[in-house]
Order: structure tokens, then sequence, then C-alpha cells
């Protein structure tokens, strides 16, 4: 079976990252301005959002020009934490893919990126997953808009657009996973013939 399975909020947790991100640039910060590091992270953490910054590395930028530090050196601590990714990734992830990989189904990453190839691109590859695909899909197209067989595949997504995009596509199966607290988890789907796990290893292979 082929089964093509999300990145962010179903298999590597991205607020982690960001936390490890702004906390490297904050603990760069006070350090080199002797700064209290508290006051500086909370500073970053409200500034990087879709209403001021959304991309890490035009943070560092704006961050270094108003402390007077190195961009560069900011966005090295930045590189740091997305390359040192594995620690983000999900609990359940590695068992789940590893049962996949043991009942012989061919597994494929789907990946949206929004804000930059090459940054979901270093977040995957940091994240040490890469080894358990047998290809990876990293696109700025909608999910469900692929030049791929939609339905001889098994699809693992969080987000419920696209979920009910690809259901419309007629796969095998939609599947989706719904931690606690975790982004759209309070979202309603009402689609009966999506399934709804909260943790991947709850899924029978």
């Amino acid at each position: 079976m082929n089964y093509y399975i999300d990145f962010d909020h179903t298999l590597y947790n991205p607020k982690s990252l960001t936390y490890d991100m702004l906390s490297k640039i904050a603990s760069q910060i006070s350090k080199e301005k002797n700064l209290n590091f508290e006051n500086i992270f909370e500073e970053c953490k409200s500034m990087f959002n879709r209403k001021n910054i959304y991309n890490i590395y035009k943070l560092c930028d704006y961050f270094a020009q108003k402390y007077s530090v190195n961009s560069a050196l900011l966005k090295e601590e930045v590189n740091t934490a997305i390359q040192n990714g594995e620690k983000n990734v999900f609990e359940d992830s590695i068992p789940f893919l590893k049962n996949l990989k043991e009942n012989n189904h061919k597994i494929y990453l789907l990946s949206y990126y929004e804000y930059g190839l090459e940054y979901q691109t270093a977040k995957i590859l940091g994240s040490k997953l890469t080894n358990y695909f047998d290809g990876l899909f990293i696109t700025g197209t909608l999910k469900y808009n692929l030049d791929i067989d939609y339905t001889n595949g098994i699809f693992i997504d969080d987000k419920p657009d696209d979920l009910l995009g690809l259901y419309s596509k007629n796969p095998i199966e939609v599947i989706r996973i719904r931690r606690k607290k975790e982004k759209y988890s309070d979202k309603e789907l009402n689609n009966l013939h999506i399934k709804d796990y909260e943790l991947l290893t709850d899924i029978t292979v």
C-alpha cells in the first residue's frame, strides 16, 4: 500500500522548533548585550506571527538591527536549531513509520510549504526522518492538486482543508491525526468517512 503522510503537526512538532529557534535568538542577544533573556524571548515571540514577521530569517535581521548584533550569527543559531530537529519529532512517529516498513508498505512524505522550499526542506532533513520514506513531495501546490495517483493511496494529515481536498480525490482512505492541543484539533470535519486518531500508533496498518 502507498501511504502519503503529512509532516508538520502530524510527524513533527513545529511549535517545539519555534521555541528552540526563538530561544537561541534571545540567548545570543542577551549574552552579547547583557540583557534579560526572558524579556528578549517574549519580544521575539510577540513579533514572530503572521501580523508582524513570519519568516525566521527576517526576524533575525529585524533583531540584529534593533540590538546591533550580527545577523549572520543569529541565523547560524537558528540553523543549528533546525538541523537538530529530531527532538521535535513526535514520540509515536518513528514507531509508526517502522511498522509501515515492516509491513512492506511504501511511504511518501507529503508536505506543503507556505514560507519557502528551503526552510521546509531544512526542517525535514533536520528531523532525521528521511530514511524512512520512499519518496518526498515537498510542494507549494495544494496537496490535492498534484500529479500523483490518489486512488491508490492512503493519506494521513491533520489539516481539515487538506483532508477534505484529499478525500475529494477518491483515495483508498483519508485519516486525520488529531493531537490534543495541536493546531486544528478543535475544528470539526463533519465527514463520517474520515476517521481521526490522536496518535499515529493508534492506526492499524
